[in-house]
């Protein structure tokens, strides 16, 4: 459930944040100014990387998409490496 600070941060967001965590540093984050920006770049990342988290960004305050429909995603599929 979405709560009141939550939906503050995100129908005021100044920006959004696509970030592909991977360890080691490794982590890659890229900006975007809209909404729907930030829903199509998600939907293109998840597809390469599943670890991909979104977030509304207003002044200091961060708020997590990934809970939202717009940005849930269902693993289909686990990618490993062959022995």
């Amino acid at each position: 459930m979405i709560t009141e600070w939550e939906k503050n941060i995100i129908d005021n967001a100044d920006s959004y944040s696509i970030v592909e965590w991977r360890p080691l540093g490794k982590t890659t984050k890229t900006i975007v100014h809209t909404y729907d920006e930030a829903k199509d770049l998600f939907q293109r990342t998840i597809l390469e990387h599943t670890a991909t988290l979104a977030y509304a960004i207003k002044d200091q305050s961060h708020a997590n998409l990934n809970h939202l429909e717009d940005f849930k995603s269902e693993v289909k599929y686990v990618k490993s490496k062959t022995r």
